[in-house]
């Protein structure tokens, strides 16, 4: 009876599998499920071996131990290290390897008690790191097993055999990584590639490696060069490829990239250069390497498919169109949720369309305009029908509202604001008398700055006058000293309301009336530069939405924290605790044309703001 009722047991166990970082924070696997678990750690080294029977190998291997042993537990939970190198140790972290990090910090909290590798290998290859984690592992006395066996810490035997295994390890790895790195460095000498896919045009010649032109694919490049410095765009390029059918190397994919068609381009392979740089210490990144001189620079002479006269023709079209596209870049305007604001049908990135005549500026999705790009229907149809513009004044006053409203209510904000000012706050009252005298001098400081930032406007302006400067110089530097002037003014406040705080000596400090006065600080800023960077730093993304039925809008914020209605539970006296809301609000039925008419009525006395509080109270508004 009690062998069928541990068998049924047995039968209900569940296997959870983890192999990202990713996959661990997005599962619902809780300390308690940790700690009512045993533990199968996988790692493979490279990319490569995922996809063979390594990883699978492994987990089998621990599954099989622990269903045939007596441990009781609820769940294996497999933890797949997929491509990370076992050299992953530095003086202050595992480098490569966050799973392992979770598993030990976990260890060292008493969470977890079995835990199981193929090979001493499998856990790392660093004398340094091995230790750390057997000290670990025997600290909090985790059931360690290597393969079949389960470890025995006390043993002295036991623990100096594991530690010969991993030099040993460690010794083997390091003569695999030399034998590697002098065998593609004489395969080079040779003419032969150093390895992965040929470059496009070529191909493998021989059994020994040698590279030699591919006649199909080298067409191709010739004609890509030709046509190119016959005037051509990167775009005619990439239509003319899949008209032609001639798939893009190393990818899948059935339409070139247009990073792909440059760097062809610019590849001085297709004149016979090609310099490759081998790092010798695998310890160390390739810029260290550089740096510290253990790289070894070959070159493989490549056999040519373009001469250098098209070559060098070319190049100097690809930099002038490098030149032309950084002019292009020289920002006229400035907008607060440039790059934030996302097409919520497709995704694209929104684009800014503005026209000054006609007093037009708007977020718009421009997918019909790249829709050459998405030829083989990789993306979802956007344009016209499925979106429509918004207007940019409109966002932008929503989206600041919605920001204030929300930093405002949310205790993970207060949290983190009494967390930030409280020690300073006490550290302050152990020597008032010095403290104001540091904030006074910070004062007169910045009152100096101001001082002779209005100077400098004074100047300016003398400048403008005897026109030595043009309108549009004046206003950008006349704007920079403004935004300056702003930072300075808003620095004396705070200093000033230092002052008074720790000029009530031990008085208590009340650290959400000093939030308040924060948040009307933000509240009040005018200057595109501080504005800009308030809102990035909470906010993620914008999604804009188009319902052709009531012809609105609608708008998703997705914050950077967890702010939408997060709370506050009471553990005891004086002690709270604050809990994670979500990313995303949205603000719904938005006319966009209603709103803009009310906005621009700003500039009288008697304008009211509309309030944003709840998306319920801005439906009704907006309705």
């Amino acid at each position: 009876m009690c062998v069928i009722l541990e068998m049924k047991i047995k039968m209900e166990n569940k296997i959870k599998v983890i192999r990202s970082i990713n996959d661990y924070v997005n599962s619902d696997i809780t300390d308690n499920q940790f700690k009512n678990s045993v533990i199968v750690y996988c790692r493979v080294s490279t990319v490569s071996q995922i996809d063979g029977s390594s990883l699978d190998t492994q987990q089998q291997k621990g599954i099989e131990y622990f269903k045939k042993s007596n441990i009781p537990y609820k769940y294996i939970i497999i933890i797949r290290e997929e491509g990370k190198s076992g050299d992953d140790y530095n003086s202050n972290s595992i480098t490569n390897r966050p799973l392992l990090g979770v598993i030990l910090n976990k260890i060292d909290k008493d969470i977890i008690k079995h835990f199981w590798i193929f090979d001493s290998s499998r856990l790392s290859r660093s004398v340094e790191l091995s230790t750390i984690i057997m000290k670990t592992l025997s600290q909090n006395n985790c059931n360690f097993y290597i393969n079949t066996t389960k470890q025995n810490f006390e043993e002295l035997e036991n623990g100096l055999m594991l530690k010969i295994l991993t030099v040993f390890d460690e010794y083997e790895n390091h003569k695999r990584f030399q034998k590697s790195t002098l065998g593609k460095v004489e395969n080079m000498k040779k003419g032969k590639w150093n390895g992965g896919s040929y470059p496009f045009g070529y191909k493998k010649g021989d059994y020994s490696g040698h590279i030699v032109i591919d006649k199909y694919q080298s067409k191709y490049v010739r004609k890509i060069f030709n046509l190119f410095n016959n005037g051509s765009s990167v775009k005619d390029l990439i239509i003319y490829l899949k008209k032609e059918n001639v798939l893009p190397p190393k990818t899948n994919k059935t339409v070139w990239n247009e990073g792909t068609i440059r760097n062809l381009l610019r590849s001085r392979k297709y004149i016979g250069e090609h310099i490759v740089q081998t790092k010798t210490d695998k310890h160390l990144s390739k810029e260290e390497c550089i740096e510290k001189n253990k790289i070894i620079t070959s070159k493989i002479d490549f056999p040519k498919i373009i001469n250098d006269k098209l070559f060098n023709e070319v190049s100097i079209k690809m930099k002038n169109l490098v030149s032309k596209s950084n002019s292009n870049k020289s920002v006229k305007y400035q907008y607060l949720l440039k790059d934030l604001m996302y097409c919520g049908n497709c995704g694209n990135t929104m684009k800014i369309n503005r026209n000054k005549s006609e007093s037009k500026k708007v977020y718009r999705c421009n997918f019909s305009e790249k829709n050459w790009k998405y030829i083989d229907d990789r993306y979802p149809k956007c344009g016209k029908g499925y979106t429509k513009q918004i207007d940019i004044d409109v966002v932008e006053d929503l989206i600041w509202n919605e920001l204030l409203d929300t930093f405002k209510n949310s205790y993970i904000i207060k949290e983190q604001f009494k967390n930030s000012v409280l020690p300073n706050r006490l550290k302050d009252r152990e020597q008032p008398l010095n403290q104001i005298k540091s904030y006074n001098k910070s004062i007169s400081n910045y009152l100096n700055k101001i001082e002779q930032l209005e100077k400098n406007k004074i100047e300016l302006f003398r400048q403008k006058l005897t026109l030595k400067l043009t309108e549009y110089e004046y206003e950008s530097l006349e704007k920079s000293v403004n935004e300056e002037i702003e930072f300075c003014n808003t620095k004396v406040l705070e200093k000033k309301n230092d002052i008074e705080i720790t000029s009530n000596g031990i008085i208590w400090y009340d650290w959400l009336e000093d939030f308040d006065k924060h948040y009307n600080q933000i509240k009040n800023f005018k200057t595109f530069k501080v504005k800009r960077k308030f809102i990035t730093q909470f906010v993620n993304k914008i999604n804009v939405y188009w319902d052709n039925v009531s012809n609105t809008h609608k708008l998703v914020i997705t914050f950077k924290l967890k702010i939408i209605k997060d709370t506050r539970i009471n553990k005891e006296k004086y002690v709270f605790k604050v809990l994670n809301g979500q990313n995303d609000k949205v603000i719904n039925d938005i006319n966009s044309i209603k709103y803009k008419k009310i906005l621009n009525k700003k500039s009288h006395p008697n304008w009211v703001r509309p309030n944003h509080s709840t998306v319920t109270d801005l439906a009704k508004f907006l309705g």
